[in-house]
């Protein structure tokens, strides 16, 4: 191969001297792949790492939403529950009785 690899993955060169891809670690991904599979491994390698880029960077803002519930909060495990839907009908739920746990120490062999 009459290739000079040593300039592979320097980028674009800009009028100021600066070039598309300083030293990162995207432009030593894409030099390698330019090494091992010639510039369509390169052009791929680009294209993965621009989707990447895409895909990774958006951050979605955490909302905190504060609502204030008009009554105190029940305890369906000792209460139950009601809802009513409509001024004819009405759903009742009543608690479920308490069940003991059940044994989960594994017994040892001998």
């Amino acid at each position: 191969d009459d290739r000079d690899d040593r300039d592979l993955g320097d980028g674009i060169e800009w009028p100021d001297g600066g070039t598309a891809l300083e030293s990162s670690p995207d432009a030593d991904i894409i030099a390698n792949a330019r090494r091992r599979y010639g510039s369509g491994g390169a052009i791929l390698a680009a294209g993965m790492l621009g989707l990447d880029n895409i895909l990774r960077e958006k951050v979605k803002p955490d909302s905190v939403q504060v609502q204030e519930a008009p009554t105190d909060p029940i305890d369906l495990d000792a209460e139950g529950i009601r809802v009513t839907i409509d001024e004819s009908m009405s759903v009742k739920a009543p608690a479920l009785e308490r069940v003991p746990l059940l044994d989960t120490k594994k017994k040892r062999r001998r």
